[in-house]
């Protein structure tokens, strides 16, 4: 590697930056919601179904976003798109503290459902997409992994804040805690893509000739029409929604566990397995994927997904069933880090983040009736084990859809056209 490689810092830049997207962004914007639920409902004298009707509109609200946001991104300078809506962000949630009415917070919350998306959820993948060559499944890993590390970081936290602070203060902390943190990075880190003629590349990226004279190239990859036509893209979107269907069932395990005689506690216990195991799984597959053959390592991380669901169906005791959440944690790397790392591989950088959009909306649609659907086939047959069972049989069909698509990926000259 030339010395210009070895002293080009930016792209870690942008990895930091993600980093810090994931486990702030995520931690306290997605991961804690719920701990409001009880304060909120007490204060304005609403039921908890009302009041997580809120975090359904915000979902609802992300997905229209979603499928814009790869051509948003294309169009608008990422820092001032990701700047932009983390100051909405945080000015919703300072907003909140003064809210009254419960009406306040469904707009409130539609409202960040369309900004959260873009900065949270897709912009991660895409700046790493576009600054790493190298180690790509690495950054990826760990930079979404961290995400699971910061809703077991400030759950605990923001209790506390809630506790001794009360609901409004905490509102306003979050927003102060999301703008120092964030803001910084959004302003001076996440440019869109290497700029070559301020000498920026990506890591491992090889500059041909023109890019040396400081001429700007086209990124390459099929467009996002070409790709959508392809059996791989299918196959992509099967895995995303199959695997969301299994994600889907993690917000019921708790009951599930209480179902089978443990505590609510130690249902808890069980979740917070699932959330490390996913943590550790999203940076040990990014790690895997840039060493090992894809379809080895997708069949490895299926198979401990799908033997954990498969435990936790059996598992009576707290201890097992902990191990048990932990391995289906694990599997979640699969669709979380190994689906957007195929979508880069498949048809290049050129329409990456539509590309991704698009899976990612099938995959949260899936997720949004599945929620309901596991709740339904508890209420008719008075046992998730249905659900866990169909959890094991959705593992074996994704990881098929999986290694399918990636036997019929594009081949390599389709993907490198400018």
């Amino acid at each position: 590697m030339s010395s210009q490689h070895k002293t080009n810092w930016r792209p870690w830049l942008v990895f930091a930056g993600c980093c810090v997207l994931s486990l702030v962004g995520f931690g306290l914007i997605v991961n804690t919601a719920g701990l409001y639920y009880t304060p909120l409902c007490e204060e304005l004298g609403i039921s908890r179904a009302q009041i997580a009707l809120a975090s359904s509109i915000m979902a609802i609200a992300a997905m229209p976003t979603m499928l814009l946001a790869g051509g948003i991104m294309k169009r608008v300078d990422s820092r001032v798109l990701i700047s932009v809506c983390i100051t909405v962000v945080a000015l919703l949630f300072l907003l909140q503290s003064f809210f009254t009415q419960l009406w306040q917070f469904y707009v409130s919350f539609a409202l960040m459902g369309v900004a959260y998306v873009i900065p949270i959820s897709l912009a991660p993948s895409v700046l790493l997409t576009n600054w790493f060559e190298d180690k790509l499944g690495l950054a990826m890993g760990i930079a979404l992994g961290i995400s699971g590390i910061g809703g077991m970081i400030f759950n605990p936290i923001v209790s506390a804040w809630i506790t001794n602070l009360g609901w409004r203060s905490s509102y306003r902390i979050t927003a102060l805690v999301l703008a120092v943190c964030i803001l910084p990075f959004a302003i001076f880190a996440f440019k869109f893509r290497p700029d070559a003629s301020r000498n920026e590349y990506a890591y491992g990226h090889v500059a041909s000739a023109d890019e040396k004279r400081g001429v700007q190239t086209e990124l390459t990859g099929m467009s996002a029409k070409q790709a959508f036509k392809t059996k791989s893209f299918a196959l992509l979107v099967v895995v995303s929604v199959l695997l969301q269907v299994v994600a889907a069932m993690v917000q019921h395990v708790s009951g599930h566990e209480v179902a089978q005689g443990l505590t609510l506690e130690q249902g808890s216990l069980v979740v917070s397995g699932i959330m490390l195991g996913a943590a550790v799984g999203k940076a040990t597959i990014g790690m895997l994927l840039d060493r090992m053959k894809t379809e080895l390592v997708i069949l490895i991380y299926a198979a401990v997904g799908l033997i954990g669901w498969g435990l936790m169906a059996l598992s009576g005791a707290v201890t097992p069933a902990t191990i048990a959440g932990f391995l289906a944690g694990l599997g979640q790397g699969v669709v979380l880090v190994a689906l957007p790392w195929m979508i880069r591989q498949f048809f290049g950088q050129k329409d990456y983040a539509t590309i991704l959009s698009v899976v990612s909306v099938f995959g949260s649609v899936a997720s949004a009736i599945a929620g309901t659907a596991h709740g339904a086939v508890y209420d008719l047959t008075g046992s998730y084990l249905p659900s866990l069972v169909g959890n094991v049989a959705f593992y074996v069909i994704a990881a098929a859809a999986a290694i399918m698509a990636y036997k019929l990926r594009p081949a390599k000259d389709a993907r490198t056209n400018r």
